[in-house]
């Protein structure tokens, strides 16, 4: 599975959504339970899932699935 594909499934599996409408363009406005505290939960499932560890600049970046995407495959974290 590509990066953006896992991506994609842990978002929609955070945040109980169908994966169908989980793609690039889709930003915590898009998603109800994407709040504060669906922030926290997607850091940790993200951070599970690719066995990483996100510097807190680029939590703040995180405000969409392409602006997590980039950050994964720039490779643009701690290492966890």
């Amino acid at each position: 599975m590509s990066v953006s594909e896992r991506l994609k499934a842990v978002v929609a599996q955070t945040f109980g959504v169908p994966i169908e409408k989980i793609d690039d363009g889709t930003t915590p406005a898009a998603v109800p339970a994407w709040d504060s505290l669906g922030q926290v939960e997607l850091v940790r499932a993200l951070e599970q899932e690719f066995s990483i560890e996100f510097a807190l600049e680029d939590l703040m970046l995180m405000n969409s699935v392409r602006e997590i995407r980039s950050i994964v495959e720039k490779g643009n974290v701690a290492e966890g």
